[in-house]
């Protein structure tokens, strides 16, 4: 039977060195980290595999189950202070990769998931920025507009329960071939717009140049896991629901979104920040990102 640690991961065959916020399973080789109440970043070396099949469940929740395209995953509404059993499998061939159990963080416990961390970023201003929901995602299927020949429809893994369908203008930018599969960063509470008879929910952040004969959908660090939520020093990160705000929020914010001489993004100053390092450009793009 599998051990349990209270802020990392124990292995079958091993205990894996407990730090405060992230832990690396010595036997299983799964990296756990607690970022929020009910919520755990889940992230393992990829095996080659196209997707993955990521079971879990405690003693008082009924089995549940994610389907993921890259060798990370974000699970949320997770009891707190509870144990849960894990597995990861290969989608396609069902073989068992690793097997393993967490204990989620307790609301007696803020120690374990960062208190002073999350203390000095309450102490941060709330602006403009703060409004605005960006995740790390990943393309899952793209397809031609079936009424628009310039659009995409895209279906889109944030690490939510459902993927998200957004259309984009990008056809003359990219294939579907490359845009299928690719990580993407999207700003996910714009208030959803029906394009042509669909309903988009969200937009592809995006980087061009000056011309904008050329553009480049931003990338999240490899080691991100959908649903990642950007942040940026210097604003607090406080995203409101979808709506009316949040559109005029990214409004107001949107001519100081840029990339840098190394295709980071940025507003102003602040990169787009995650834990694994900043968001950007995979061709270097250098300009403006919208």
């Amino acid at each position: 039977m599998a051990s349990r640690v209270m802020a990392g991961f124990v292995g079958i065959g091993g205990i894996g060195a407990v730090r405060s916020k992230a832990t690396m399973c010595s036997a299983d080789n799964i990296s756990f980290q607690n970022i929020g109440l009910g919520s755990v970043l889940l992230s393992w070396p990829a095996s080659g595999s196209r997707a993955y099949r990521v079971a879990y469940k405690s003693d008082s929740n009924p089995a549940s189950f994610r389907t993921v395209t890259r060798s990370s995953v974000i699970l949320k509404g997770l009891s707190p202070g509870s144990s849960y059993d894990m597995s990861i499998s290969e989608l396609d061939s069902k073989k068992l990769l690793s097997r393993a159990s967490f204990t989620t963080m307790s609301a007696e416990t803020p120690e374990s998931a960062g208190a002073e961390s999350e203390k000095q970023a309450e102490d941060l201003p709330l602006t403009e920025l703060s409004r605005l929901e960006i995740r790390a995602g990943t393309v899952v299927q793209c397809k031609k507009h079936p009424e628009a020949d310039t659009l995409y429809v895209e279906t889109i893994d944030v690490g939510e329960q459902e993927p998200r369908t957004i259309v984009s203008g990008l056809v003359k930018f990219l294939s579907e071939e490359e845009l299928t599969g690719r990580r993407v960063v999207v700003l996910c509470n714009l208030k959803p717009r029906t394009m042509r008879g669909i309903i988009s929910q969200g937009m592809l952040l995006c980087a061009s140049n000056a011309d904008h004969s050329e553009v480049d959908p931003l990338s999240p660090p490899e080691e991100c896991g959908n649903g990642e939520l950007i942040t940026f020093d210097g604003h607090k990160s406080a995203p409101i629901d979808p709506g009316n705000r949040a559109t005029k929020a990214f409004d107001r914010v949107a001519d100081d979104l840029s990339t840098n001489e190394d295709g980071i993004a940025q507003y102003q100053d602040a990169a787009f920040k995650t834990p694994f390092g900043p968001c950007y450009s995979p061709r270097k793009l250098v300009g403006g990102v919208s």
